[in-house]
């Protein structure tokens, strides 16, 4: 078997309901999503998804990263991850532009998820089984569903996302301190303590003195852990933040390279290390993320928005990786995973079941692709 083309996919899937915004992005009227295909001389594909920072990115980084698997066996994965990884990391991929690094690693994480899916396929096991084997037929999940809204919504949001059955609720920050530890007072008091509630502040604060002001009043609501309170690659204020507050610090989803992860977990920057599939470099480098994680006793979370070709991803991993916990979710209903996959993931009283199929188990639909495939944006 070996690997006879790679072929990039945009799609745009417009919302009728848009999704409130977040420091980290404004209000969504349509999700953007990119995936690439990667075909074999046996008729068996594979699907893998890339964050993309800049569309214009997207073919010049599959065209160069293509060359280095085309012709190849895929269980060569390993072989194929080391050489794409060393081209991501090089001159080519920066002289694109800024974005250029980040973008071709976003490639490499795709090419790299459909090499597994391949060979999952090929074998009739889930990527689960070839990472080590399947923990629990049920994965614990969160919901990512209150943004920056008004307090009234998001105590209605948070008691719908409860009557759902789920359990885990995790909701965003503006970066200022009063106002945000109001919203958590207030989302707490409605949800009662039988609720795990989590805070993403998207790198909204400066300083490690408010922070850590923020930290502890947060504690007062039983917070489940602090997300991202400052910029990625602050690791001293992160160590800093991680030692003295009671809440646990997580972070990571926009963090590139195992080596990047290598350097915020040593340096004790993080309790929840949450390496994102579509960016951190795939399956592969999802592993190996897990394992430094373990060594430190740092918990591993997937992150995860909309796109349920991630989340098959993710649930593969943690599944197979006993440091992996709760799976993320949207909590808006987008339909996004009905439209796009063959066979939807089923959640069962806030669980995510874990079907064991080859591969990742998922396929998309053609009437997806027909639908709402588009031309990629070049520069």
């Amino acid at each position: 078997m070996v690997v006879t083309g790679v072929e990039p996919y945009a799609f745009t899937y417009p919302l009728d309901t848009p999704l409130p915004p977040s420091v980290a992005r404004p209000i969504a009227e349509k999700l953007d999503i990119h995936l690439v295909r990667v075909t074999t001389d046996t008729g068996l594909h594979g699907w893998g998804e890339a964050w993309l920072a800049d569309e214009a990115d997207f073919a010049p980084a599959v065209e160069t990263l293509s060359e280095l698997v085309t012709g190849h066996d895929p269980t060569d994965r390993g072989l194929l991850w080391y050489r794409m990884a060393s081209v991501a990391a090089g001159r080519e991929a920066r002289d694109t532009g800024p974005q250029g690094r980040r973008d071709f690693h976003a490639v490499l994480s795709a090419i790299d998820t459909a090499l597994w899916d391949i060979v999952g396929k090929a074998l009739g096991v889930s990527v689960a089984r070839l990472l080590g084997g399947v923990r629990s037929p049920r994965l614990d999940t969160y919901v990512t569903g209150l943004y920056l809204e008004p307090e009234a919504v998001l105590v209605q949001k948070a008691k719908q996302i409860v009557a759902e059955g789920f359990r885990g609720i995790k909701m965003k920050l503006r970066g200022d301190l009063e106002a945000d530890v109001a919203a958590v007072r207030a989302v707490r008091a409605a949800l009662g303590n039988q609720v795990v509630l989590m805070a993403d502040a998207n790198g909204a604060y400066d300083g490690c003195e408010t922070v850590l002001e923020l930290g502890l009043a947060l504690a007062k609501d039983d917070i489940y852990w602090l997300e991202e309170p400052f910029k990625a690659g602050a690791w001293g204020d992160y160590a800093r933040v991680a030692r003295a507050l009671e809440p646990p610090i997580a972070g990571g989803e926009t963090l590139y390279s195992t080596e990047v992860f290598h350097e915020a977990i040593t340096a004790g920057a993080m309790h929840v290390a949450m390496p994102d599939p579509r960016l951190c470099g795939g399956i592969t480098a999802a592993r190996t993320i897990c394992e430094v994680a373990a060594m430190r006793e740092v918990r591993v979370s997937f992150h995860n928005w909309v796109s349920p070709v991630a989340l098959m991803a993710s649930a593969n991993v943690s599944a197979a990786m006993p440091y992996a916990e709760r799976l993320e979710l949207e909590g808006s209903h987008t339909d996004l995973a009905a439209a796009m996959l063959t066979e939807p993931p089923v959640f069962e009283q806030g669980f995510m079941r874990f079907e064991d199929k080859p591969g990742l188990g998922l396929d998309i639909a053609e009437s997806f692709i027909s639908e709402y495939g588009r031309d990629i944006v070049e520069s």
